[in-house]
């Protein structure tokens, strides 16, 4: 592995996994907390759950044009000192009594825009401090961090929060960005921006260069357009899958949490294979293909659950969770190698806002779906379009790509990606 010794890389690779299992304590700890100790009901959840993703789909292009004209690093550093305080605040105003649904509603909006500006930045800098043609792995290692932590974050959060209750379970994941703050300030890597006259261009002319590079290069283009259905597809499968479990399957809550857990597992297992599984397939034809199979996992739920049940599910589960992380490392680390390091702020931070869009939507169509075709149509529905994400792939050069940029033989011969996106032929 090429990163193994490289210091700076282990630095973040070791605040963000720290960051990520904080980040599951809070996201059980703030509901619990609304509805626990303040008496909060499924809207004041709801909005906590909104308040996560609703500023990358407002600010994520803003947070890209900020990352594309000030220091990336500076950015992650003042946005974990943020996150810290700002969860701080809560367990303080717990110990005095004054802790109320507003000031939770704060925090979670606070630490919500401080995390967008957070991973647009991360995601811009990444390329610069490991260079294109690691992204896969560093992307990897990055990726089994947060889904070890999404495998057992929640059940070390549960523990925590009986432990010693929902307010101070927060301040564990406060004190973990301040971990975080601590490993980025001992990073030597400092961002290397081409020196350029002092900047005439408008933050409108800036943001408008960000979006035809977005769109006039044909593989971000293709790389765009495939992610963002997908996600779309996934969300509206994600939506009617546990509902799925419990009216069609009428499984108990243990089961469908056992279902769920051997996805996370498997979610893992995928992240762990990825560059093995791309070096033998292709990267272009890998994404083809997890977005298909991803597709008709979420098709075959019905029919895994009718042969196999319970052991049906998981079967099913166990597929998606393994093919997900392999088409989002892919997508990510071929945009990171593809974009100009002067506009991966702009180009990241357009794309996730369309992403969390696609997400939000997705959650919504799918159950406006359920209600209107039951859940086997709805989820018949969800694979389509998720599969149809990966298939618009194949219109384009990405799906020709053989290595990330920076390998030897990157593209096809003579196909468009070695002359659009830097890629080797």
């Amino acid at each position: 592995m090429a990163l193994g010794r490289h210091s700076d890389f282990n630095r973040l690779w070791f605040g963000q996994t720290v960051s990520n299992f904080g980040d599951k304590i809070s996201l059980l700890a703030l509901p619990t907390l609304a509805v626990v100790v303040l008496d909060g009901g499924a809207l004041e959840v709801g909005v906590l759950g909104a308040l996560r993703f609703l500023p990358f789909l407002l600010l994520a292009p803003i947070a890209g044009l900020v990352a594309d004209r000030v220091s990336r690093r500076t950015v992650m550093i003042v946005a974990d000192l943020g996150r810290f305080l700002a969860l701080a605040t809560i367990p303080l105003a717990f110990a005095l009594d004054s802790v109320s649904m507003t000031h939770i509603f704060i925090v979670a909006g606070v630490t919500g825009c401080l995390t967008t500006f957070f991973e647009v930045s991360y995601q811009s800098w990444l390329p610069q401090l490991i260079g294109t043609e690691n992204l896969i792995e560093g992307n990897t290692k990055l990726q089994i961090s947060r889904s070890v932590a999404e495998a057992v974050g929640a059940g070390a959060g549960g523990a925590l929060i009986q432990l010693l209750g929902a307010a101070r379970a927060i301040t564990a994941d406060a004190f973990t960005f301040l971990i975080s703050l601590i490993a980025l300030l001992v990073i030597r890597h400092r961002d290397v921006r081409e020196r350029t006259e002092e900047r005439k261009a408008s933050a409108k002319a800036e943001m408008k260069e960000g979006m035809r590079t977005l769109f006039g290069n044909p593989v971000l283009r293709g790389l765009f357009t495939a992610n963002v259905v997908v996600n779309l597809g996934a969300a509206m499968g994600d939506a009617l899958l546990i509902v799925y479990a419990y009216k069609v399957l009428d499984l108990s809550p243990g089961q469908v949490g056992a279902a769920f857990a051997v996805m996370s597992v498997f979610v893992i297992v995928g992240a762990v294979l990825s560059e093995v599984v791309s070096k033998s397939l292709s990267v272009g034809r890998l994404l083809v293909i997890t977005a298909v199979v991803l597709g008709a996992g979420y098709i075959l739920v019905p029919t895994g659950g009718a042969v196999g049940g319970f052991v049906g599910l998981i079967v099913v589960q166990a597929v998606i969770g393994f093919v997900s992380p392999m088409f989002d490392i892919h997508v990510l680390s071929l945009v990171q190698g593809v974009t100009p390091n002067e506009q991966m702020g702009r180009v990241s931070g357009t794309a996730l806002s369309a992403v969390y869009g696609a997400l939000s939507l997705g959650y919504f169509a799918g159950g406006a779906l359920g209600e209107a075709v039951g859940l086997t149509g709805g989820l018949a529905v969800a694979g389509a379009v998720t599969i149809i994400g990966g298939l618009t792939l194949l219109s384009g050069p990405v799906a020709k790509i053989k290595e990330m940029p920076g390998g030897d033989d990157a593209a096809e011969e003579g196909s468009p990606a070695a002359d659009d996106t830097k890629v080797t032929a």
